[in-house]
Parts: C-alpha cells; structure tokens; sequence
C-alpha cells in the first residue's frame, strides 16, 4: 500500500491540471546535471549568464526564469517571469539587458524534456542569484537627511549610509562603518559639502558628501558618539568621553579647520542635538540612552564657545523622542515624539499636535503656519495649521512614510514599504502640495 502512494500523488496531479500545464518533476538520473553562473558582469544591470550543455536524452528546451521584488505600475511585489526560452540544446548563454530595478534578483534555468508519453517534464532545474549594487536600499533605517542643493538623500541605517538621488529615486552609492554610527551632519567646508558620521569606536568620520570618501578623521574619544551638527566651520558633537570625569562635559565642540577642541557642556552622554533653525548656534539636545528622555538648552558664540545652558523641568512629564526631532523654521521652537510634542526654545511645552497620532516625522511651511505630519499607519501626510491644529488637507502616500522634507512646493516622501523596524526597502515619493 505505502509503495501505492506516490503513483496514486502523481495521477491525482496530473487530472487536476490542464494538459498544457502539466509539469512532471522527474528525479536526474547517473550523473547526468546543468550549472548555471555569471559569466559576466558588464555593468551593474547588465549581465552575462552561461549554462552547461545537457548531454542527456529526450531534450526539448532550456527555460530561463527571473525573480525579484520592486516596483511596478505603482504595485511592489515579488515578480516571476520567463526571460529567456531555446529549443536549440546549444544555446547555453543570455544576457541580460532589462534588468528591474531590483537589490536581490535570482535566476533559475529549467531543463524541459520529454518522456515516453509525450508530457513535458522539467527533469534538472539550477539557480544562481546577482545582488544588484546601487540599487534600492535594504535594511533597518535610523534617520535621514537631505541635500537640496545637490537633490541627495542621506539614509542611515545601523552601521551604513546610502545616497538617493531624489530627483531619480536611484541609489547613487554607500558605505559601511567599522560599527554602529550615531546621528549624522551635513556642512559646508571650504567650498565642498561634507557628510559627519559620528562612528561608535571614538571616531568622527569626515567624508565628502558626494562619494563618500573618505577625507578626515577626529577622535572625540570615548567608545561612542550620539550626533553631530555642523555650523559654519564649528562641529558640535555629543559623545560618552568623560573624561572629565562627568557627565556635564560630554557636547564637545571642535573647529573643522584645525580639528582643536574650542569647548565642552553638555548635561549627558551620547545625545541627539538639533539646531535651532535661524538662531544664532541655539541647540537643544535629547537623551538617547535615558529613561524618561530628557532635554537640555545650549547657546555657543559665533566662535563655537559655550556660552549658556538649562534643562527642562519637565523631566519626562511630556513624550519626546531623539529619533522623530525638528526645529520649526524661525527656531522659536520645537517638535518631537509620535505625538507631534511642541516646546518653545525655553523648554515650556507649549502643546500637542495629537496626542497618540502615531506620527514618524514633520517638515514645516516656510513660516511655519502649516505642520506636515507624516502618519504611518495610515499612509499618508496629514497638512495641520499651526496654532489651532485645524486639519488642512491630507496626501496619501504609496506606502509608509517614514520621513519628510520639503523642497519648494514639493514634499520628498522616505518611504518603507512595511511599518515596523524590522528589515525594509526604503522607497522615494514625491508629493505636490
């Protein structure tokens, strides 16, 4: 009876599929096999791929399959297709020149032959997969900038940094660090635009904004850094150097020139600064490592030198959040946390967009009577007025917005195409307000 059972499988197979459709899987016999590999790597959406000749019986054609997930007619989706098909049993290579705009793509050659019945079976089948570089960005994302000179997003994710060409959506290039990396900061520097990615080995890394190269380095000390804000030549950065033996010393400022340290304040390690848009170095700073987040005031002199300091008195009474930070454009204030929490530069809490609105980021009018939030969860960004909160308008976006910029008349969407932390494609989309 046991030995009944796979014929009994295969019959039953075989009347519920259309004739046309049928595919017998039947087990490679001696030593009879195809390879399939890159031949070739012309360019990085062109390839070459070669297989063996089958030297078996009963061949009827080669059939070369692609799989990959991307974006098509607005629908992201793992798409299967057949690209290539040879009745002629020397036809061993393909190339590839319509290549989605993929990360993982994987190819799979069947080997289709006949048997005694005349029923097409695939009897070898063999796979080989090509990591598209520069393509969409994969991973688990920390933060974002945005360039608007240059159309350039920044992405951070762990230990990484990717540029997007918004104007595009393509991946221009990246880079991996030596270890996981903080908040970074994008200045200007003797005539060129440069990235500051603050690594946690004590190491602020200088790269040019465009390539990522590397140009210099300053150790801050410490095993790691929290951020960095560049301001007019001056870096100001929050670090776990305590090497003054407190806490209250850890925002250090260093002049990009010469790499000297000017200064130190700070009330705690390794924190987020923002600055106060429009102010004269105004920044505040929100703990990354402390329960309930705390926030502190800073004011530097055009020389980068500590001048003032006070911490809120809330001391967790309001949410905040280090991840989800902006300045509203005059820098009078702030606003942090998925409930959209609203501080003046005095650290008074003036209120909440919603409280629970499950926001992710905000981008402001140019006179900061208009609020854009983002809402994950629902898809979409949400147009509020500021004071009153009165809901202006809404947008739907494609998929889950994570952060927002505003560029002229246009919001730059960083999507991720699912809603939580976990691995994610990230996705550009671009919003006429």
């Amino acid at each position: 009876m046991q030995k009944a059972i796979p014929y009994l499988l295969v019959f039953l197979i075989c009347f519920s599929c259309k004739k046309e459709d049928v595919v017998v899987i039947v087990p490679a016999s001696g030593t009879i096999s195809i390879d399939l590999k890159i031949d070739q790597v012309i360019n990085d959406s062109t390839i070459v791929l070669r297989w063996s000749k089958y030297a078996g019986a009963n061949f009827q054609k080669y059939r070369l399959v692609r799989s990959a997930t991307y974006l098509q007619n607005g629908q992201f989706s793992t798409y299967t297709e057949a690209v290539d098909s040879s009745t002629d049993i020397n036809h061993l290579t393909f190339t590839e020149t319509k290549m989605p705009y993929a990360r993982d793509i994987y190819y799979r050659l069947d080997l289709v032959t006949g048997n005694s019945t005349g029923i097409p079976g695939v009897l070898l089948n063999a796979s080989v997969y090509y990591q598209r570089p520069n393509s969409l960005v994969f991973g688990i994302p920390t933060d974002a900038l945005i360039d608007k000179t240059t159309k350039y997003l920044y992405i951070t994710e762990l230990n990484k940094v990717s540029i997007i060409d918004y104007s595009s959506g393509r991946q221009l290039t990246s880079k991996e660090f030596p270890a996981g990396i903080g908040y970074c900061g994008l200045g200007n520097y003797s005539g060129s635009t440069e990235l500051y990615v603050p690594v946690n080995d004590g190491w602020l890394q200088i790269l040019d904004a465009a390539t990522l190269q590397l140009k210099e380095r300053i150790y801050i000390k410490g095993t790691s850094i929290g951020s960095v804000v560049a301001v007019s030549g001056k870096l100001y950065i929050s670090s776990s150097d305590m090497s003054q033996g407190t806490y209250t010393n850890c925002v250090q400022v260093y002049d990009r020139n010469t790499k000297a340290l000017i200064g130190r304040t700070g009330y705690w390690d390794q924190t987020r600064l923002l600055l106060l848009e429009g102010s004269a170095v105004e920044m505040i700073d929100l703990t990354i490592h402390i329960i309930p987040v705390d926030l502190g005031y800073y004011q530097f002199s055009a020389t980068g030198v500590p001048v003032f300091k006070k911490q809120d008195t809330y001391h967790g009474d309001y949410a905040m959040d280090p991840a989800i930070l902006r300045s509203f454009p005059d820098g009078s204030k702030f606003i942090t946390s998925s409930s959209g929490t609203i501080f003046n530069k005095s650290l008074v809490f003036d209120r909440y967009v919603k409280q629970y609105g499950n926001f992710t980021d905000f981008a402001f009018s140019t006179d900061g009577s208009i609020i854009y939030c983002a809402v994950e969860s629902q898809k979409k960004i949400d147009a509020i007025g500021y004071p009153a909160l009165n809901n202006i308008s809404s947008y739907p976006t494609g998929f889950y917005p994570y952060k927002i910029f505003k560029d002229g008349n246009t919001l730059i969407v960083v999507n991720k195409t699912n809603n939580n932390q976990q691995m994610t494609y990230i996705l550009i989309e671009k919003i006429n307000i």
